[in-house]
């Protein structure tokens, strides 16, 4: 038997055994499902093209800020597209971060050339259907002062020019270019249209290229209206699974409970696109293409049914069965499905072994913390001659805070001003502080400025090194930090080198940066573990948004690793303590933890 005939056969028993199980536990329409062969489209090898050109509403955000926006319709499919000189000067519109950004547009024949201010290009063939980046990283960097690969997304000097709170340090920064890429559109299926001087390409997939890893937005198209929002798009659902004001509209589409045939496909083909290209773990999963990965498990026939609850469906399965990393969830559902679908799918079964996992832990460490602090844990707290600091995710800044105007306290809840403070004290005159434990051990991850904040603060510099798998290029970067808020960057701003006593408790919960700080650590001499092995998650998030719709996050090809004689390994398997604990109780109970601490001296 032929391997795609046998792989037919079981794509049709696993997709009609995994229908049956989720309409049963979910509700869901069982609609009759179509044993058919199904395939992708490929790219069209007839180049004439009818063009209808359709004016829609844009909102962006919110319901009350609302613009007119230009899409195309191509061969009388349902596929949005957009002129790609009109998206040009949308993404120029949208950039506030560089105010230099620019971004030139060159026609040439079938090929056009996408020019950034700082010269890399992007060459994308319309008869090919290729999009060539001779730099990738070095094309989408935004922030001119930002490393090639660069989690750390932060100001660095205030209006005056004075440095604020984090410095990149040039003698410690590293940058290795990586390869550079072609993007093979057409071998997904994907049709770039030129038509007489005119280029065209559809919506989504500008999207998941030119902003892949640029903007901090989402664009949506339901058949009626585009929708910017932000990545995580709350902007639609918010975290009590209701409807927002935006989302009412959104969910509000000509189509309910299927899309065409055309747009099936392209959604099906846009995703495969956009997770072999941005997903981080694709080596680890043992992933060659997610087009194999999503035949041989059944989800393709679900995607390419063209009923939105199989969609849906299926994109629920490959996050938490087929992916189940710490970082990738299953987002909102796609236009077409009735919005509770997101509410029942994850209270009725769950987020994944892994996520659910680290719920379950949390929430066992939540519990035992409470007995000792039923009022909350402080942020910084003294026991004797030992300071605790504690908090659960990292936060560079509360909104609206100014350090640098009014100086951070005990009630700061942010990362920097809570790290700030704690500095301070600890290094106060005639402190009686001998011993300093950053208490990550409910630390589920956050944003990378605020670790790399407190790394610098412990150690003197946070060296982080980063390597993008799509691109192989490695970049390691040195940070200095500001604590005592004089725009300076001396030794008063750190504790290593004081005579103290430094450690980090962590738990099997510590994960994303919960993690990083504690790798970082293990390289030093000068911060000892305590606790037990902490989570991984070495793989910064990434949102995509889809075709249908809908959303998903995944672990990116960004990957925070560790810098060992002058090679990089990621910090997925997590951190060994030094000093090991198994019983919450003894990560609470300060007292005996100040014992244990003594101890160990």
């Amino acid at each position: 038997m032929k391997n795609e005939q046998k792989r037919r056969i079981i794509s049709v028993v696993v997709c009609a055994a995994m229908l049956t199980a989720f309409a049963g536990q979910l509700g869901v329409t069982a609609y009759a499902y179509d044993k058919s062969p199904q395939v992708t489209s490929a790219a069209s090898a007839d180049k004439s093209y009818t063009i209808k050109k359709k004016t829609v509403d844009m909102y962006f955000l919110d319901p009350s800020t609302k613009d007119k926006q230009n899409i195309y319709f191509v061969n009388g499919t349902d596929i949005p597209y957009m002129d790609l000189e009109e998206f040009i000067e949308f993404v120029k519109a949208i950039n506030s971060v560089n105010p230099k950004y620019k971004l030139n547009f060159k026609a040439k024949g079938d090929k056009v050339t996408l020019t950034r201010e700082t010269k890399y290009q992007c060459i994308i063939d319309f008869s090919k259907d290729t999009m060539y980046f001779q730099d990738y990283n070095a094309f989408q960097k935004v922030v001119e002062s930002a490393s090639l690969v660069d989690d750390v997304a932060m100001q660095e000097a205030d209006e005056n020019g004075k440095r604020i709170f984090l410095k990149r340090v040039s003698s410690g920064t590293t940058e290795r270019y990586g390869s550079d890429i072609t993007m093979d559109l057409g071998s997904y299926g994907i049709d770039l249209v030129r038509n007489g001087d005119k280029y065209y390409a559809p919506l989504q997939t500008l999207c998941d290229t030119l902003l892949g890893s640029f903007s901090p937005y989402m664009f949506y198209f339901n058949g009626k209206s585009i929708f910017i929002t932000a990545a995580d798009s709350s902007e639609l659902i918010d975290a009590e699974y209701k409807l927002t004001p935006l989302g009412k509209k959104f969910y509000n589409g000509k189509t309910k409970g299927s899309i065409s045939k055309e747009l099936a496909e392209y959604n099906y083909n846009e995703l495969c696109f956009a997770l072999d290209m941005y997903y981080g773990l694709k080596e680890n999963h043992n992933i060659s293409t997610f087009d194999d990965l999503m035949t041989d498990t059944g989800l393709k026939d679900l995607m390419l049914s063209g009923k939105s609850e199989y969609i849906d469906t299926a994109m629920y399965i490959l996050s938490t069965r087929y992916l189940d990393d710490g970082h990738t969830k299953y987002g909102n559902p796609g236009y077409a499905t009735d919005y509770t679908f997101r509410e029942k799918v994850i209270k009725g079964l769950g987020e994944g072994a892994t996520r659910d996992r680290m719920i379950s832990l949390m929430g066992k460490i939540t519990d035992t913390r409470a007995k000792y602090y039923p009022d909350g844990v402080p942020g910084y707290e003294e026991v004797g001659d030992t300071a605790f600091i504690t908090f659960d995710s990292f936060i560079t800044f509360d909104e609206g805070v100014d350090y640098y105007k009014t100086p951070p306290t005990a009630d700061s809840t942010d990362t920097i001003g809570l790290i700030s403070y704690s500095v301070q004290q600890i290094l106060r005159k005639d402190s009686p502080i001998k011993n300093v434990v950053l208490d990550l051990s409910c630390n589920g991850g956050g944003e990378v400025n605020a670790a790399a904040y407190t790394i610098g603060a412990f150690l003197g510099s946070a060296r982080l090194s980063l390597e993008d798998r799509n691109t192989g290029a490695l970049v390691t970067t040195e940070y200095r930090v500001d604590t005592n808020l004089d725009h300076k960057f001396t030794s008063k701003d750190y504790l290593a080198g004081k005579g103290l006593n430094l450690y980090c408790l962590d738990s099997s919960f510590s994960f994303s940066c919960g993690n990083l700080v504690p790798c970082m650590f293990k390289q030093s001499s000068d911060v000892s573990l305590i606790g037990e092995t902490t989570g991984g998650g070495a793989c910064s998030v990434m949102w995509l948004s889809t075709a249908a719709g809908g959303t998903i996050r995944i672990s990116s090809p960004s990957t925070s690793s560790f810098l060992k004689n002058g090679a990089l390994y990621d910090v997925d398997r997590g951190a060994d303590p030094d000093y090991y604990l198994s019983n919450l109780d003894n990560y609470y109970d300060r007292e005996k933890l100040v014992e244990y601490i003594h101890g160990l001296m």
